[in-house]
């Protein structure tokens, strides 16, 4: 079994020819990245794989859980939906573990970095929903008492 430094490290060797795929394939990941010009879009998803690293060696679900809840917050200012921003994640972390399993017969560890290319990406769908279902109960919330005070104002 691949240790985390190792699988780590292979990542980081396979990083630039995963940003390039992306960089290839950028207007359908989002099309807000195909209106962007190619050093724009390469800082913006180099920010995902940068972040993608550092989780991979550290397995902090609290900082990828922060780095999520950062770039959604930053997408939705950018007029991006909640959904949309879900797949393009999803659409990125597949495209490594791709590039990965294409790429497996020359690492020695390419068959586990590929299989934890799939859970990093499994991991990030879910934290993006339960942030997308925490901010939903949060408006609800909101809704419910300022329902409340307008009742108690109309007594």
């Amino acid at each position: 079994m691949s240790s985390v430094s190792t699988l780590a490290r292979s990542y980081e060797a396979l990083r630039p020819t995963i940003l390039q795929r992306l960089l290839e394939l950028r207007s359908t990941l989002d099309p807000s990245l195909g209106r962007l010009d190619e050093s724009n879009a390469r800082a913006q998803i180099g920010a995902v794989l940068d972040h993608l690293g550092n989780f991979i060696a550290t397995g902090d679900l609290g900082l990828h859980r922060a780095f999520l809840h950062t770039f959604l917050a930053m997408r939705a200012a950018e007029a991006q939906s909640p959904a949309s921003v879900l797949a393009m994640l999803v659409a990125i972390g597949d495209t490594a573990a791709q590039v990965a399993q294409e790429e497996a017969d020359r690492l020695a560890d390419g068959g586990a970095l590929t299989l934890l290319l799939t859970r990093v990406t499994g991991h990030t769908a879910r934290a993006v929903n339960d942030l997308i279902a925490d901010e939903l109960a949060r408006r609800i919330d909101h809704h419910g008492e300022l329902a409340r005070r307008a009742r108690e104002g109309r007594k």
